[in-house]
């Protein structure tokens, strides 16, 4: 009799500890712990205020950046900021046949530029946005060096 009391009371513990277990981990699992962090803080958007330009302009200011004495030996990636991103997304939403992007290097006097077009046959320069430079260009220069992908 002592041995089955015994062995109830040994079943008893480890379901206790084994239910207690099952409830720690619910509880402190990442689904429940994504709701009660706050969210992260999106960066500032750069000063420069993405805006359209003329065919014109975004000639002249691809053509001065041709002639400005910048070299990339290996192009590994390209970073491109959040005015970019939105200069994409508000093209993309003003012409449903845009099936890609392309973003041209510029030059607006001594301040580099990025314009951002829509693609096809040919490029879609009906809507030619000017966006900053900044946080933005190619790898090199603009990398994360820690990266695994790079490694």
């Amino acid at each position: 009799m002592n041995n089955k009391f015994t062995m109830l009371l040994l079943a008893f513990f480890a379901g206790a500890v084994i239910g207690a277990a099952i409830i720690w981990m619910l509880c402190n699992c990442s689904c429940c712990q994504k709701s009660s962090q706050t969210p992260p803080v999106p960066p500032e958007p750069p000063d420069f205020p993405a805006h359209t330009i003329s065919v014109q302009q975004a000639n002249t200011y691809f053509h001065t950046y041709l002639n400005t004495p910048v070299s990339v030996d290996t192009l590994k990636a390209f970073t491109i900021n959040s005015q970019q991103f939105d200069a994409m997304k508000a093209i993309a939403a003003m012409d449903t046949t845009v099936h890609g992007f392309r973003i041209y290097m510029g030059m607006d006097s001594l301040t580099p530029v990025r314009m951002v077009v829509g693609t096809g046959t040919p490029d879609h320069t009906d809507n030619i946005y000017v966006t900053s430079d900044v946080d933005s260009g190619p790898c090199p220069w603009v990398c994360d060096d820690t990266s695994p992908i790079s490694q």
